[in-house]
């Protein structure tokens, strides 16, 4: 019984998830109320939207999320880093993680909820606040403890750390930004190279 209530609690809070990002897609956040999320999602009252989500802001955090690291092909990626025991695997580590973090900031929906963001940032300051946590903080998390692994088998000398890893991600978002938002290029494989050219920049301030 526990696990029928579990199973259509996850489904309830699905549902709920993917009404909140296509409305939020179209609408913005200022512009999709919590009555839009609950008619497109098919949940009778606010209970049950509120039991899951204890406010609109917490519903976008959750959107931003599941948009990002925790995609199945990323995430399939980023578990199954090598050890960074030598400068080669922690290469490879890096590459896997830019690969990962590239890949999720050029696709349309992930660009079109940063446009929303972007327009809406000037009457909801937070949305930003919001975005940074969810998104380019994660990944620069998943990299720094990449290179603190790398420090404790001695592969990098004591660097800080911070510098590098806001470095790295910066790098990947200003493309993203630059050269693929406001450009509205395609996002193949070149913008997978620009990952690896990053990394490869970052390698060389971290040889020991």
């Amino acid at each position: 019984m526990d696990k029928k209530i579990s199973s259509r609690a996850l489904r309830t809070r699905e549902q709920i998830r993917v009404a909140a990002q296509r409305l939020f897609l179209v609408s913005g956040f200022a512009g999709t109320s919590t009555d839009a999320i609950m008619a497109e999602a098919g949940v009778a009252s606010k209970e049950t939207l509120y039991r899951h989500y204890a406010s609109k802001e917490e519903l976008f955090v959750d959107v931003l999320e599941h948009m990002t690291l925790e995609q199945k092909r990323p995430a399939a990626a980023l578990a199954d880093l090598p050890e960074p025991r030598d400068m080669e695997a922690l290469r490879r580590a890096l590459t896997i993680v830019a690969r990962a973090i590239l890949s999720v900031m050029v696709q349309p929906d992930y660009l079109a909820l940063l446009r929303m963001i972007m327009a809406e940032s000037g009457r909801f300051p937070h949305l930003g606040q919001l975005f940074k946590q969810a998104v380019p903080e994660r990944g620069r998390m998943v990299i720094m403890g990449v290179l603190q692994q790398a420090r404790a088998y001695n592969v990098v000398d004591e660097v800080d750390m911070d510098a590098v890893t806001h470095a790295m991600v910066g790098g990947l978002l200003t493309y993203a930004l630059l050269d693929v938002f406001f450009a509205e290029g395609e996002t193949g494989s070149v913008a997978l190279e620009r990952a690896d050219a990053v990394v490869e920049v970052m390698m060389r301030a971290l040889r020991v």
